[in-house]
């Protein structure tokens, strides 16, 4: 049986994609015009208009003029595609889950996700969004159930060996290890090429104090003239390759509450002292197991995703008229940017 988590779905893309356009299906009294039959179920040239256009606001934001037009006219075939598709692992949906369940729990969550408290604030907000609880519930086994379909007819069934696991952890140790890190106090005096020598004896000056007792974290509210003053001259922690070259030279080689400095950089003259050193972690390949797992699984899915969704298709009834395009099956791997995006 799938796992009762599914995907949660975005309130926002869940109203606008109903808003743009719920239309009825076969058997309803209003004819809509079919653009495809996909087994007893059709997708409507509206609910396709409505989907170009939420495709539309998403690309508008890196897109626009002709190459926003370039973009639509190349992606209506893809778009019709991933809509069959979605199509089909909905029904396949009906076939092996307990949908009735299923629209309960993501009913469920989906007014935990939106902090409802009750079916009348429900029934209010898709008042307002002129939407009925139909409308919303299909939207959200739209967006939910084809990926969980492919998760359980496909990736888990994808198996990962011990041998595997092993290989990618030793070809990509460094994933698993986190660095060395530094949190240290900044004094830092900037100056401009006409003050460099005034600001280099100020510096002097504060070093001076420091060596003879000061107190840093005072001498930084007196001194400092950068905004990790106001946290007592507190930054970090950072690893290395984090930091200005000669500062992370500095920095690294101290130990806990050294001092260095002045160190000179392009702006500005700086005073450190080591707060705390995190020592370097290596996680052992026990530890990344899962991690290691999934970049794996991820790795090999797409080649038995693909044959997946060609079968599904290839097994069932789908006609797209032709001013539409055909009902030729071709490569997409639209599954694996996830259901509410673009083609």
């Amino acid at each position: 049986m799938i796992s009762g988590r599914l995907i949660r779905p975005l309130l926002a893309l869940a109203l606008l994609t109903a808003a743009l356009g719920t239309v009825p299906k076969a058997g309803a009294e209003i004819l809509e015009e079919i653009v495809a039959k996909v087994n007893n179920e059709i997708i409507t040239l509206a609910e396709f208009e409505a989907r170009l256009e939420l495709f539309r606001q998403q690309i508008s934001r890196k897109y626009s003029g002709d190459d926003l037009d370039a973009k639509m006219e190349e992606s209506r075939d893809l778009l019709l595609h991933n809509m069959i598709i979605e199509s089909l692992l909905v029904q396949r949906g009906d076939v092996i889950l307990d949908m009735e369940k299923v629209r309960k729990n993501l009913l469920d969550d989906f007014k935990k996700q939106q902090k409802i408290e009750n079916d009348a604030e429900l029934d209010k907000l898709l008042k307002e969004q002129k939407m009925t609880r139909k409308d919303l519930l299909d939207t959200l086994v739209r967006l939910s159930i084809p990926q969980e379909i492919i998760n359980y007819e496909v990736r888990r069934k994808i198996s990962v060996s011990d041998k595997e696991i092993q290989a990618y952890y030793d070809a990509h140790r460094q994933e698993f290890v986190k660095p060395e890190r530094v949190t240290f106090r900044e004094i830092i005096i900037l100056f401009e090429e006409a003050t460099r020598d005034e600001a280099k004896a100020r510096a002097d000056g504060v070093r001076r104090e420091l060596d003879a007792g000061a107190d840093f974290q005072e001498l930084v509210e007196r001194e400092s003239q950068v905004s990790s003053k106001e946290r007592g001259g507190l930054v970090g922690p950072f690893g290395k390759g984090e930091l200005l070259p000669e500062i992370e030279k500095a920095v690294f080689s101290l130990q806990t509450g050294q001092v260095a400095g002045p160190v000179e950089s392009a702006r500005g003259l700086h005073i450190l002292k080591l707060e705390s050193r995190e020592a370097e972690e290596v996680t052992p390949v026990s530890g990344a197991r899962d991690t290691i797992t999934e970049k794996i699984r991820d790795q090999k899915s797409q080649e038995k995703v693909e044959a997946y969704l060609q079968k599904l298709w290839a097994d069932n009834f789908i006609y797209v008229f032709p001013k539409y395009g055909t009902a030729e099956w071709k490569p997409t791997h639209a599954v694996q940017k996830g259901w509410s995006e673009e083609p």
